[in-house]
């Protein structure tokens, strides 16, 4: 990898260790010692500057770099070129023939052919008491490591009175001659990792335009231990941008294909020196990365499999383990440095040999239990698992995975899931234990995430069919695999489940709200029984007795996979089933009834949080899709009673609806949202959003953009948001782009006024945003778009209250008027606020704004408030408020509307409270853009001051905090060093 010669960043540290090292009278030897990587160089060539600072005769050496190669064991002739170099500095009388002695001898090759004599020591004393007669000198020696006998050199220079500063590489291998100087040495200093706020600055510094957060993320989570490794970090962004994985989008640089490993460049020193440990070694390490770590019990098998000797593969795993490539956890369990090493070696191995090495792992393993027993059942189960349906196993073995995924299910639940999921492809698809089995996996995936489980059930589904009782099972699958990955089905009969009814919405089907389009136009039968059993259920969801309102002793047809009956399920006679570890079913806010009992009879252990009941993927969809009449339908038809909190809690009708948030009302308290994915970066989008951390939620908006999901409706829904946060930070050209990219379906018709409003009063037509509301309210209501429209219209009317338009305010009362509100906490929200704004009331005003604010929408926040203040007796709180969000969001033109309600009301600026030494929020706002790369001129067009302000600022915040650079400064506030103000 390449050496930076740039300054030394966050080694102030060693920097001042080596200062006082340095300091006495006299020569010194310090070795200085780190991985490769770790900015030895860097750190040498600050001391060099240092010395030079003082007065000090600076001689730099670098060693391993001329053309003798090995062939100059004791660094003379690298020696020789150095002085040449600095001849004309120097200037010593004597010099030419105390370099002409050391020349002469400069061919020695090693004490065995005499090439050390008391000749060569007595020119090389010559010539360091000539070279430092008048001044010190310090020799700075780089890669001591680099040459077999460094040590009589340095120490020569070191008896003459030179300051010997010397490095050698951590991990290098250490023959006699380092060993000599190390134990020589008078200090040896080892440097460590830098923190991860200086890696990271290093990263944006280096990366050459501003990078997005989803970057740094990837790098710290690939990286892990080795992100403070600068040669590293610099090395995968290197790599990252030569590979084509670094795209610029919307003015960032971003990670394409943000869910793909971050690799190791293949040149780096951990994998270069496992190479040079042998072949054996490089397949031990590339058998970890598949394997994802190694279980000790493991190696013999692994060692068959490789074809090497056992005690070979053993003593390869310590070399690598001694030589850093490889960790050792304290249950011995083998595993890569770090994840972006894993990649890289992994990388190495074919397609899918990662599946391949656990099935053959496993055949080994389960061939000797079969002979002798003693094989951990765990690391049986866990390569089984892993292994495919490739691996054969026996009755007793699947019962075995069976029993043993029900006792980890609390304690280790992503075991258990993987051992579910391999019992569940060894049952018959229409047999009762496939689907109680069934019923656990969902369970368990939706606690810990592993949704891509979910693809082989439903493939099985499609080729073989399944019990009656289990079609709403696989209709969640359907649709959580479809939510969380944005990819639609390859199979048709799953296509088919997707593509049936919205209970109440009619021909709309989940795959035209979530895609904008139906997945299989020609529906053919269900897979699952015969023509004879096909019937819609109360909720028109178009499959087979769904749950919602199918009878109690429905049984399915004769399936296209084996000709098996489905038999009917215990617990029909209304008493409660147990799972096999004694817990009943908990299905998400769904009531229980005896129907969903003998429906849902097997699933997690108590404690989950969520309650049993058929029906539960109409519920999801009618929630999702903000159907309240529909919510209500499928929760009546489940036994539920309406009203209900826990109803209201489901089918919320909001705008901009956390689909995330939705399903975990709908599941259950246990559901969990992958960090990947497209509802995992939605989440974070609407998180982001809603919590005025808006550049987290545009590094969501910009994932979502360059997954490879197809357009679903969060990407859509996601560029929205994108229009409204570039809107109100004055970005108007990107806002622009947004909203063109976003689609017009009708499914997001109030979101698309929503943002265009915005849009339209962040540009200053205040009167064009008021007139696109009250044109289109009432079509959105008379079209039943209500979801969200009171939403719409109260951001209309806080408008048209700024821009002082009392008749158009007046106007958008009477839409949101008209409403309904009973079950609608938005709406009940919305109304109150705009009866405050339109008649004045401040009590009534802060009453809505303290809803809002425990709903945390602080966005909506600050419009509020920025609207009250226009009326308020006293305006400050409520513009203190106002600019403390629009700040902290970076919303510039919001803070020019701050500034115009305080001159109109002739009240002072507002000003961040707390205490002296707390950062105002104009100044964590510059300090952010800092970061993110932007000059002085560019902060000041972003936050509208001008360029003398921006400096002003900045010559405050040097004095105050200590530091003293711009990039010092954003390391500064990235590590929390520096105070903030209290919100």
């Amino acid at each position: 990898m390449a050496r930076t010669r740039a300054a030394v960043r966050g080694r102030d540290q060693e920097l001042t260790a080596l200062r006082t090292a340095l300091a006495p009278d006299g020569g010194r030897l310090i070795v200085l010692t780190g991985p490769a990587g770790i900015g030895r160089t860097a750190l040498l060539d600050s001391v060099a500057r240092l010395l030079a600072a003082d007065g000090a005769r600076v001689l730099p050496l670098r060693l391993g770099t001329g053309p003798d190669g090995g062939g100059d064991p004791y660094a003379l002739a690298a020696l020789v070129r150095a002085v040449r170099e600095r001849f004309e500095q120097l200037q010593e009388s004597g010099l030419s023939e105390a370099l002409s002695a050391v020349a002469q001898l400069r061919d020695a090759r090693g004490r065995e052919r005499g090439g050390w004599t008391p000749a060569v020591v007595a020119a090389l004393d010559g010539l360091f008491e000539t070279v430092g007669r008048r001044e010190r000198v310090a020799l700075l020696v780089d890669d001591a490591h680099a040459v077999a006998e460094p040590a009589p050199v340095l120490s020569a220079a070191r008896r003459a009175g030179c300051l010997v500063v010397a490095t050698c590489e951590e991990g290098a291998e250490r023959g006699p001659g380092l060993a000599e100087l190390l134990t020589d040495a008078d200090r040896v200093m080892t440097i460590g990792p830098l923190a991860d706020d200086v890696a990271l600055s290093l990263v944006r510094r280096a990366a050459g335009a501003r990078l997005d957060e989803s970057v740094v993320t990837a790098l710290r989570t690939a990286l892990g231990p080795l992100l403070g490794n600068p040669g590293t970090v610099l090395g995968t962004l290197d790599a990252l941008r030569r590979s084509g994985r670094l795209v610029t989008f919307e003015g960032r640089l971003c990670l394409s294909d943000p869910a793909e490993p971050v690799a190791l460049p293949a040149d780096h020193p951990l994998l270069r020196r496992a190479s040079a440990l042998g072949g054996t070694a490089v397949r031990l390490l590339g058998a970890v990365a598949l394997l994802d770590g190694l279980d000790l019990d493991a190696l013999p098998p692994l060692a068959d499999i490789l074809e090497a000797d056992p005690v070979d593969c053993g003593r390869g795993l310590d070399l690598l383990i001694e030589a850093g490539v490889l960790t050792a956890g304290p249950d011995g369990r083998i595993a890569c440095r770090c994840p972006a090493l894993a990649a890289t070696a992994a990388g190495r191995f074919r397609a899918r040999r990662g599946t391949a090495l656990h099935a053959a792992l496993a055949e080994r393993l389960l061939a000797g239990h079969r002979r002798s027993g003693g094989v951990d059942p765990v690391v049986l189960a866990d390569h089984v698992a892993r292994g495919g349906a490739t691996v054969t196993l026996d009755d007793d073995t699947v019962r075995q995975l069976l029993t043993m995924g029900a006792a980890a299910e609390q304690e280790e639940p992503e075991r258990a899931t993987l051992w579910y999921a391999a019992a569940l492809r060894r049952l018959p698809p229409t047999g009762p234990e496939h689907a109680r089995t069934l019923c656990r996996l969902l369970l368990l995936v939706v606690r810990t995430g592993r949704y891509e489980l979910l693809r082989e059930p439903l493939t099985r589904y499609a080729e073989h069919g399944c019990a009656e009782e289990s079609v709403d099972e696989i209709r969640l699958a359907a649709i959580l695999l479809a939510l969380h990955s944005g990819v639609p089905p390859a199979e048709r009969a799953v296509r088919e489940l997707l593509d049936a009814p919205f209970p109440g919405r009619g021909p709309t089907a989940f795959s035209e709200w979530w895609f904008d389009r139906r997945l299989a136009p020609d529906p053919r039968r269900h897979p699952a029984t015969d023509g004879d059993t096909v019937a819609r259920c109360g909720c028109g969801c178009g499959a087979v007795r769904c749950g919602a309102g199918a009878g109690a002793g429905t049984r399915a047809g004769p399936s296209r996979g084996g000709g098996q009956k489905s038999r009917q399920r215990p617990g029909r006679d209304g008493g409660e089933a147990e799972t096999p570890a004694g817990a009943r079913l908990r299905w998400g806010a769904v009531p229980v009834t005896d129907r969903s009992r003998a429906v849902a009879r097997d699933g997690t252990a108590a404690g989950d949080g969520a309650r049993g009941g058929a029906g539960r993927s109409d519920l999801l969809s009618a929630a999702l899709c903000g159907d309240v009449a529909a919510c209500e339908r499928v929760w009546r038809s489940s036994g539920g009673a309406a009203p209900s909190p826990e109803l209201d809690r489901v089918a919320p009708g909001r705008l901009v609806a956390d689909m995330a948030d939705v399903a975990r009302l709908v599941i259950g308290a246990d559901y969990r949202v992958p960090e990947t994915g497209v509802l995992g970066a939605y989440h974070r989008v609407v998180r982001g959003y809603a919590d005025a951390d808006w550049t987290r939620a545009m590094s969501a908006v910009r994932e979502l953009e360059l997954s490879p999901a197809e357009d679903t409706l969060a990407r859509h829904a996601a560029r929205l948001l994108a229009v409204d946060m570039c809107a109100a930070r004055g970005e108007f050209g990107q806002a622009s782009r947004w909203l063109t990219a976003a689609t017009r379906a009708p499914r997001l018709a109030v979101l698309r006024t929503w943002a265009r409003v915005g849009l339209a009063a962040r540009k200053g037509d205040d009167g064009q945003a008021v007139r696109v509301a009250l044109l289109a309210g009432p079509r959105l209501r008379r079209a039943g778009l209500r979801t969200g429209l009171s939403i719409l219209l109260s951001r209309a009317l806080r408008i048209a209250v700024l821009g002082d338009d009392h008749e158009g305010a007046a106007e958008l009362l009477a839409e949101i008027e008209l409403l309904p509100h009973e079950h609608h906490v938005d709406a009940q929200e919305s109304l109150l606020l705009a009866r405050g704004l339109v008649h004045r009331d401040p009590e009534c005003a802060r009453e809505a704004t303290d809803l809002i604010r425990e709903r945390g929408d602080l966005p909506a926040l600050m419009e509020s408030c920025l609207a009250v203040a226009r009326f308020a007796p006293d305006p400050r709180p409520w513009l203190r408020e106002a600019h403390a969000l629009a700040t902290r969001c970076g919303a510039a033109a919001l803070l020019e509307r701050v500034r115009e309600v305080t001159r109109e009301r002739g009240v002072p600026a507002p000003r961040a409270r707390g205490r002296r030494d707390a950062l105002a929020v104009t100044e964590q706002r510059i300090i952010e853009l800092i970061g993110e790369g932007l000059t002085n001129r560019q902060i000041a067009l972003r936050l509208r001051l001008s360029e003398k302000t921006v400096e002003n600022y900045l010559t405050r915040l040097f004095a105050r905090t200590g530091c003293r650079s711009r990039v010092e400064l954003a390391a500064a506030s990235l590590t929390g060093r520096l105070a903030r103000t209290p919100t």
